[in-house]
């Protein structure tokens, strides 16, 4: 019974260890988000966008919901995407290669935090997701564009 207790009095601290580090990394990364968005960078970055994203085939309007679940996941990203979605009448294609896109790279920013703070390599950790990410999308919007084309018109 006492290797029991210790074994589980070692494995809650070391779960609070890690809840403390993830919450030092995800509170200020909020915060910085928030304000980011108050001072207009958010739309700045969405403008830096703006070439990469029509090289894979998504139009300039997706950078901000873009950002915003690359950087934070789909939690907070949904209610982004959902709003300009409503605002701005999306396509189907647009949504599809958006979600294409976050379904492998959604929380970018948040994860490699964390797993930097777990000590793996930032670049691998972001190239990881990244380059997968950029391809897929680019390939899916290729072969929609080809679908759209061969469509017929009736």
């Amino acid at each position: 019974m006492s290797f029991f207790l210790e074994s589980l009095a070692a494995g809650l601290k070391a779960s609070l260890l890690s809840l403390g580090k993830i919450a030092l990394i995800l509170i200020p990364l909020f915060l910085g988000l928030e304000l980011a968005k108050e001072l207009g960078w958010l739309g700045r970055v969405s403008s830096g966008l703006a070439g990469t994203l029509r090289r894979v085939g998504l139009p300039e309007r997706v950078a901000l919901p873009l950002a915003t679940g690359t950087i934070i996941g789909f939690t907070y990203g949904a209610g982004v995407i959902l709003k300009a979605i409503q605002e701005e009448g999306w396509t189907r294609r647009e949504m599809m290669l958006l979600w294409v896109f976050l379904g492998l790279s959604h929380a970018l920013i948040e994860d490699t935090a964390i797993f930097a703070a777990l000590g793996i390599p930032v670049p691998a950790a972001l190239a990881v997701r990244l380059v997968p990410a950029l391809a897929a999308t680019w390939i899916m919007s290729l072969w929609l564009r080809r679908r759209e084309k061969a469509r017929p018109l009736y």
